[in-house]
């Protein structure tokens, strides 16, 4: 403007001149809590420039922002509030500003001069500031489920939310473009649809997520992007959802987050290296449940922490992505209903690791493939998508009650055989293969540790068992197992013949063998409950299965090798036990061998049952202090007895 036209510009109004007083007010008490409250930070970076404000203009909301004429290029205005029954909040500092813009609602408005805009000063914007009703109104549902999406698609602001303050929205929430959802512990309450975070790279930073207000059954969020960080949020499941937070998108990483009360409290379903750690997982769903006649349902707990999964209804797709390379590890798993980790199909190479699992009630890591021989109800995968290459190792777990008369375990490598859905199991080869868990602290477990069925390639190995009640590791070969070997654990009992008290199980069924397997260096100890022992410390069945190097304390009976042929018993150290070795039990056992065996204060060092033993190996076996001998007769069925002591 020129000096002429600055003589006769008009006073400034009185509802400016408030206006402008507030601001100063505003500016010196923020001044004021600056000076007493940064002194250290000034002393080390130096004081900050201050920001100086001369707005001229004055707007008491956003539809009257838009009515007014820009003067000049870099005009500054003052916007009262985002809405005039509402002032300060979603208001600030504006400047005039010509040329290709456009207006977005929240950070450029169109001015009253076509061309011309208002532009919010600053780098830093809160969802107010698009007009998003903060607060549990609910008529403001789906309106802020449109200003929402609008916010956070913003880049050239860092957009957040206003902390702990509270969002209700309807439908979704569209995320295209943000670099950073900064959500600083806000609470979205969610009616129907979810976030959706589509932005691919984007941080998404302590949203709280409640279910409370939620009508349809489906998500809270949804991350289909790519390279998507979820940290520090919150899912507040409310019992029927089917999954607080839901993974389509590859390398989605989820960490230090807390998540409760969902079917799937995670559920990855088509993207490939999941990356969960940090993580809070307790609660589930309830579910009804019908009986075996399908005429009353019951409502049961139900819920699983993780769901890696591809799209069941595409199974007859071989080249359909399936979950892969997932890292799921340092989480703590406390009083979740079902699974911590349920691998329905395709949940292949995953680390399990360094977990917490404490107040449990199902699996732990539920290892499955679904294998469907019914046309009506699916077709078989292929071979290639079966889980694969699993490790658990490293993990803490206190206190488990799986459901033992349903044969779920802790570990639980087979597959899937619900006939409803038409699974059958055909063929060993189809089965999860290369597992490996190891290194894990279990106290305190009602029901199976390990339960592998129908696969090849698993080991169990170098774990630690304390405070058992029942049957431990339960391997058995419907269509077959090949190589599972369970060797250098340690298994401790406490409570004798109170219940099953079986450690080990390889069980051969009639129609198939488990093979090439191994139940070798392990200990067993069972601390007699009134003087009663446990069972058996390990049933061994199949072919050219060795059961070598293991120790037994307070049981009926060490290693029974029950069935099978070409089984190895060497090295087997019994203390305070009924027998030590017991071979032929139930059923043919041809070529066993029996060699090193040491036993002390027992009843006998090796048990042979003659009507079902042929071509026995007894060599080097030694009892002390044994108070019976074994079968006085073995020369029928013996290809060599030597240098055995209290044995025969």
């Amino acid at each position: 403007m020129t000096e002429q036209d600055h003589d006769h510009k008009p006073a400034i109004s009185r509802r400016k001149m408030l206006a402008m007083l507030g601001m100063a007010g505003a500016a010196l008490s923020l001044g004021a809590s600056v000076a007493n409250g940064s002194s250290v930070i000034e002393n080390v970076y130096g004081k900050k420039k201050k920001e100086t404000f001369e707005a001229d203009r004055y707007a008491a909301s956003v539809d009257e922002l838009r009515t007014v004429l820009p003067e000049y290029e870099g005009q500054q205005i003052y916007l009262a509030g985002y809405y005039a029954n509402s002032p300060g909040a979603g208001g600030g500092i504006l400047v005039s500003v010509e040329g290709e813009f456009v207006d977005n609602g929240g950070s450029v408005f169109q001015s009253g001069k076509p061309g011309w805009f208002w532009k919010r000063l600053g780098s830093q914007l809160a969802l107010e500031d698009f007009g998003v009703i903060s607060g549990d109104n609910v008529s403001a549902a789906v309106h802020n489920a449109n200003r929402m999406a609008a916010a956070f698609q913003v880049t050239e602001y860092a957009v957040s939310a206003t902390p702990k303050m509270t969002y209700v929205y309807d439908g979704d929430v569209i995320i295209k473009e943000a670099h950073t959802l900064d959500c600083r512990k806000a609470v979205f309450k969610g009616i129907t649809g979810c976030i959706r975070v589509a932005s691919a790279g984007c941080v998404v930073h302590s949203p709280v997520l409640d279910d409370s207000l939620r009508t349809d059954n489906r998500r809270a969020m949804l991350v289909e992007a790519d390279h998507v960080q979820v940290v520090f949020a919150e899912f507040r499941g409310n019992g029927h959802q089917e999954c607080c937070l839901e993974i389509t998108g590859f390398n989605v990483s989820v960490c230090h987050s807390k998540l409760r009360d969902a079917s799937y409290m995670i559920l990855a379903t088509s993207g490939r290296g999941t990356h969960i750690s940090g993580n809070y997982f307790t609660g589930g769903n309830s579910k009804a449940v019908l009986n075996a006649d399908k005429t009353v349902a019951t409502t049961v707990p139900w819920g699983d922490a993780i769901k890696l999964s591809s799209d069941t209804n595409d199974l007859a797709n071989e080249n359909a992505l399936g979950r892969h390379d997932n890292i799921i590890t340092d989480n703590i798993f406390e009083d979740v209903y079902r699974d911590c980790v349920d691998m329905f199909t395709d949940g292949s190479r995953t680390i399990f690791s360094h977990n917490v699992i404490k107040n449990h009630h199902w699996n732990i890591l539920d290892i499955k493939c679904i294998y469907r021989d019914d046309p009506v109800k699916g077709t078989s995968i292929n071979p290639g998508r079966r889980e694969e290459a699993v490790i658990a190792t490293g993990n803490i777990i206190k206190n488990v009650d799986n459901p033992y008369a349903s044969g779920e375990s802790l570990f639980s490598v087979v597959h899937y055989k619900n006939q409803d859905s038409g699974g059958k199991v055909t063929d060993y080869t189809l089965g999860p293969n290369k597992v490996k868990i190891f290194g894990n602290l279990i106290d305190g477990v009602f029901g199976y540790v390990f339960r592998a069925l129908d696969s090849f390639d698993v080991a169990y190995c170098d774990n630690e068992h304390y405070n058992l009640t029942n049957n431990a590791v339960y391997i058995t070969a419907q269509s077959g197992t090949r190589h599972i070997d369970v060797d250098r654990n340690k298994f401790y009992y406490a409570n004798g013949k109170d219940y099953w008290g079986n450690p080990v199980q390889v069980i051969r069924r009639t129609s198939a063998n488990c093979s090439s397997g191994s139940v070798s260096y392990n200990k067993f100890v069972c601390y007699k409950k009134d003087g009663v022992r446990g069972a058996v410390a390990a049933v061994v069945m199949g072919n050219r299965m060795s059961a070598n190097g293991n120790a037994g304390e307070g049981f009926d009976i060490v290693i029974d090798a029950a069935r099978g042929t070409y089984l190895t018993c060497d090295g087997t150290e019994a203390h305070d036990c009924q027998t030590a070795v017991r071979v032929g039990q139930y059923g043919s056992a041809m070529g066993v061998r029996v060699s090193g065996t040491y036993a002390a204060s027992c009843v006998q060092v090796v048990a042979v049952n003659t009507a079902n033993t042929g071509k026995l190996i007894m060599v080097d076996n030694e009892g002390i202090d044994i108070l019976g001998t074994a079968y006085s007769d073995v020369s029928a069925i013996a290809s060599k007895v030597v240098r055995n002591n209290n044995v025969i």
